[in-house]
């Protein structure tokens, strides 16, 4: 019988609430120049090479909303960050940890996603 070797992610899926805005948003959105509040959706993959938890998912996910918690505070406040911008930012944070792609959308809808 043939090995295969896997590449295995562990995905994290959470909510943060909080609120941003978009200075230079265009005329037809103009509303979004003003703060408003979002729940943020977090899906985050963490690469591993073990299949039997090397990396928790309750742990990571508690890792990452404390960091964005001590960050931006509660609820987050990410004033003019796009969900690009915050993305980026949560991995920035985990690269040494293993993170590998972030994604953070708008109350479930529209988002972004960011990897290596």
């Amino acid at each position: 019988m043939e090995t295969f070797e896997f590449v295995k992610t562990v995905i994290l899926d959470f909510d943060v609430v909080g609120f941003h805005h978009y200075p230079e948003a265009p005329e037809q959105v103009e509303f979004l120049q003003h703060n408003h509040r979002h729940i943020f959706r977090i899906r985050a993959g963490y690469e591993v090479k073990d299949s039997n938890r090397e990396k928790e998912i309750f742990i990571q996910q508690d890792l990452l909303t404390e960091y964005l918690h001590e960050s931006y505070g509660y609820p987050c406040i990410f004033g003019s960050m796009s969900c690009e911008m915050i993305a980026e930012d949560i991995l920035q944070f985990g690269l040494e940890d293993g993170l590998v792609w972030v994604e953070v959308f708008e109350d479930g809808r529209g988002g972004a996603r960011v990897e290596l």
